[in-house]
């Protein structure tokens, strides 16, 4: 291969990894916003595509929670560290000091889906008050929250399957050695199968929770 054929082929890489990373990302709706509190904290039970609170601009519903002594970067490398090839979305919680906005990529890798029986994406996004990068009470120590979702993988045409997502994000944390709680407690998100426009619903409302030493 000459050097002029590989310079094209690395600028087609370069385009469609750009495509990746700046596609549209549109916002879907629920019936099942709503706030949840532990503690003197609070949260809501999906992130948002943007800094705006409302039922027609969520994104997905949050399933997961760390906790113990967790902190975003720490969660993230039980998987595939920091990606920069995701938009980001938002997030509003309270950690008892006011409520606040946190923006997360999350972190992202390709895996084989059983329940799919096909490769995709795996990408759960982070979120904490940063700084520090972690939230804390009373009962759950040092924690974070997280959404997750399979994109269709390679062109990222579809997202969803979140249950799928939560159920592969525990199984790994689990064989790496990290106590894991499977549907541990109801986030009161659920959301039937349901195709949204490239958005496909699946949830069954409860959270998954790790331990994080």
């Amino acid at each position: 291969m000459n050097v002029k054929t590989l310079s094209l082929y690395l600028a087609i890489g370069i385009i469609l990894l750009s495509v990746l990373v700046y596609r549209t990302t549109l916002a879907a709706s629920t019936s099942n916003l709503t706030t949840l509190c532990v503690a003197e904290d609070c949260f809501y039970n999906y992130d948002f595509t943007s800094t705006s609170v409302s039922s027609t601009n969520v994104d997905w519903p949050v399933g997961l929670l760390f906790y113990g002594n967790a902190d975003v970067n720490k969660v993230k490398n039980i998987y595939w560290g920091v990606t920069i090839f995701a938009n980001p979305m938002y997030f509003y919680m309270n950690d008892g000091s006011g409520w606040i906005w946190d923006e997360d990529r999350g972190t992202k890798g390709v895996v084989f889906s059983s329940y799919l029986n096909s490769w995709v994406y795996l990408h759960m996004r982070v979120y904490a008050p940063n700084p520090p990068d972690y939230a804390y009470n009373s009962y759950w120590g040092k924690y974070v929250l997280a959404t997750a979702h399979y994109d269709q993988y390679p062109l990222e045409t579809w997202s969803g399957y979140s249950e799928y997502a939560e159920k592969d994000l525990a199984s790994i944390a689990s064989n790496k050695g990290y106590a894991t709680f499977q549907d541990w407690a109801y986030f009161y998100n659920t959301e039937p199968y349901r195709v949204e426009g490239n958005h496909i619903w699946l949830n069954n409302g409860y959270a998954t929770a790790i331990y994080v030493p």
